[in-house]
């Protein structure tokens, strides 16, 4: 049904999110974060024209749901028929790229930086942020409440199982395996 409904409403919300582009990214920002506790097929059109306005990448069919937080915007590429569910955190201070066909569920955080804390003449929170950028590949589902720190790349066609903790480590480069465990670590290979 949402494929449906996007296709037949594409141009219109092209042209919207171009119109829109024009605005300061801290408006657009702000628009956004307004947006997110929006309900029905309106909500979501919003977010999407808002998020495309903002981010030099947003695919068609692209689902953000009520209450997701998506921290600088403008270092977040998303590729086609990708859905993001409600309570999810996004911070692409670092950057980050999700490929086309992947879903996050609920509660998922994907951080692309962390803090160092070598001067200790500061607070750890104001030391240095270390960014590190996140890539998930296409044909991906992150189960709900998983955790992608910085560094990660996560391959096609893999799963993240829920409550998991991914971090650089934990993944491979070959394709279609789930993941699972705090830290994720390989439990089976799928294709």
């Amino acid at each position: 049904m949402g494929r449906f409904i996007f296709k037949y409403f594409n141009f219109i919300l092209l042209i919207l999110a171009k119109v829109l582009s024009v605005l300061p990214s801290s408006l657009l920002n702000t628009l956004f974060s307004i947006a997110s506790s929006m309900p029905t097929l309106i909500g979501v059109g919003i977010r999407y024209v808002l998020l495309k306005s903002i981010s030099p990448k947003i695919g068609d069919n692209v689902y953000i749901a009520r209450w997701v937080v998506i921290k600088s915007p403008s270092k977040l590429e998303i590729g086609n028929n990708v859905s993001i569910h409600e309570f999810s955190y996004i911070d692409a201070k670092g950057g980050i790229s999700i490929g086309d066909d992947t879903s996050l569920a609920h509660n998922c955080s994907l951080i692309s930086f962390e803090h160092s804390w070598g001067e200790i003449d500061k607070p750890i929170k104001y030391n240095k942020l270390l960014l590190s950028p996140i890539h998930i590949a296409q044909d991906v589902w992150v189960g709900c409440g998983a955790r992608i720190l910085s560094g990660v790349s996560i391959p096609s066609r893999s799963i993240v199982a829920a409550g998991s903790v991914v971090t650089s480590k934990s993944v491979e480069k070959s394709p279609g395996i789930i993941y699972a465990g705090v830290p994720a670590k390989k439990i089976k290979k799928i294709c």
